[in-house]
């Protein structure tokens, strides 16, 4: 019997001894044996959507099958249908539940939830990508710092080398696919001749100061080059003629991650950077000069 038989019948076995009970509602199939490739390490990951009121809480049990390890989920349908709303498309979580399989179900109502939920909107996806941004820049940065303050050229490299996975996943938003933990290999097809330059040369050989700045280089004009696609959200809502802090900014797109992002755009003179009084908390006259930045439509009409 080949791996992914086996797996399958140990699927196929657990459904079977679980299906009749009436808290059971569904199983969502994830991971490997529903999207990737099955090896003889390779367990089963299983969503157990149950009746509400059925657990306490959000349980989770490692179960034996001929062998093979079961690790199963339970969640509360409302609890379920909560998080696949709130999960934001083209983020890894988004990901692990919606290219899952829905492999058993007593509600049909809830298998077009789910299909409609692990859907990826195009504004979900824009915003997974500036998310993105903010990791890179952060890893870019680090590369920088350790070739200029501390002339670390194998530690920098190791910075470039955590850039890859990153720049993988946003590869795959451009194409309009999710991240997976298969990205670099697929981006590898998408984009081989910026893939070779973020991954095979940092991955393979000993980089000189002129390698890393040239790979950093190749980052930003990455960055630049789809600068249109994210920073258009932004810049829409920064249209307004007003000042926006950073944290009016992040609150606004239910977002930690624009910190980064709006600080790349005014380094490019896109959008301008100013402070503000911001009160911290609100029964007190302690304020500080918050970080804030405004746009003017005028001077990027190219953007």
């Amino acid at each position: 019997m080949i791996q992914r038989e086996k797996h399958l019948l140990a699927l196929h076995n657990f459904i079977e001894q679980v299906k009749d009970d009436s808290n059971v509602i569904a199983l969502l199939l994830s991971g490997s044996l529903s999207y990737g490739t099955v090896w003889e390490k390779s367990d089963i990951d299983l969503t157990m959507i149950v009746r509400d009121g059925s657990i306490s809480q959000s349980m989770e049990y490692c179960v034996d099958e001929i062998g093979i390890e079961i690790h199963v989920y339970l969640m509360e349908v409302s609890k379920f249908k909560n998080k696949m709303q709130k999960l934001r498309g083209g983020e890894y979580p988004h990901s692990y539940f919606g290219k899952g399989t829905m492999v058993f179900s007593k509600d049909e109502s809830l298998n077009e939830f789910f299909e409609d939920a692990s859907r990826v909107g195009t504004d979900d996806a824009v915003m997974s990508f500036i998310c993105m941004i903010e990791n890179l820049l952060v890893e870019m940065n680090r590369a920088e710092k350790w070739i200029t303050v501390f002339g670390d050229m194998l530690y920098a490299q190791r910075f470039l080398q955590r850039c890859c996975t990153i720049v993988a996943d946003m590869v795959l938003l451009l194409h309009a696919e999710e991240p997976t933990r298969e990205s670099v290999l697929r981006a590898m097809e998408l984009d081989p001749v910026l893939m070779r330059a973020i991954y095979i040369i940092p991955s393979t050989t000993t980089m000189t100061e002129v390698d890393i700045r040239h790979t950093l280089q190749v980052l930003d004009d990455f960055l630049m080059k789809h600068i249109q696609t994210w920073s258009k959200p932004i810049i829409k809502y920064l249209s307004d003629d007003d000042v926006k802090k950073v944290s009016e900014c992040n609150k606004h797109f239910d977002s930690e991650n624009l910190t980064v992002p709006l600080a790349c755009l005014a380094s490019k003179g896109i959008i301008q950077r100013v402070t503000q009084p911001s009160r911290i908390f609100k029964h007190s006259k302690l304020t500080v000069e918050e970080i804030a930045y405004f746009y003017i439509k005028e001077e990027n009409e190219n953007v």
